[in-house]
This record gives C-alpha cells, sequence and structure tokens, in this order.
C-alpha cells in the first residue's frame, strides 16, 4: 500500500484525492491508484470498481471503454469527497 499512497503526492493528485485515500486507509479498504485501464489513468481501482474523483468534465469515451471491459464506474464530485453517503457506498463496496 506504501507505493500507492507514494502515487498520490501533492504535484500529481488533488486534495481530494488525497483525502479519499485517508478515508480508503481509515476504512482499511484496499486499493490502487493511478492505475492504468483500457488506455486510460483511472483515479482509484477497489476490486472490480473505479472510482473518480472529479473536478473536471467526464471522459464519455473512458467511461464506455472501461465499462466494456467489465468495470464498475463510481464518479464522486470533489465536494462530496467527505459526504457520508460516500462512506456507506464504500461500505458496500467491501460486502
Amino acid at each position: 500500500m506504501r507505493a500507492q499512497i507514494q502515487k498520490l503526492s501533492k504535484r500529481n493528485s488533488t486534495k481530494y484525492e488525497r483525502r479519499f485515500m485517508e478515508i480508503l486507509k481509515r476504512m482499511r479498504i484496499p486499493f490502487k491508484t493511478k492505475v492504468e485501464i483500457c488506455g486510460h489513468e483511472v483515479d482509484f481501482l477497489v476490486g472490480k470498481t473505479i472510482i473518480e474523483i472529479d473536478g473536471h468534465t467526464q471522459n464519455a469515451d473512458k467511461n464506455k471503454k472501461v465499462l466494456e471491459a467489465g468495470y464498475d464506474i463510481l464518479h464522486i464530485r470533489n465536494e462530496e469527497v467527505n459526504d457520508s453517503d460516500i462512506i456507506l457506498c464504500l461500505l458496500k463496496l467491501q460486502t
């Protein structure tokens, strides 16, 4: 996990991605970050679920490719990172 944490340094991640990583760590949810899937970098990978922390417009081509490859996508807006509903969603991913 240390290698995953190092990928999220201040210069190659947003503060919201770093906050989200802290939530995953606190909940002991195994994850990978900054993984390339179908030729596109994704913010987080938890099992077969891609989690994108979004402060930008969605890439429809990227979404289509990863869905066709069998992944689920969860888009979380920056302001939702500390939302308790997101925490509940993550708990459901664990089961």
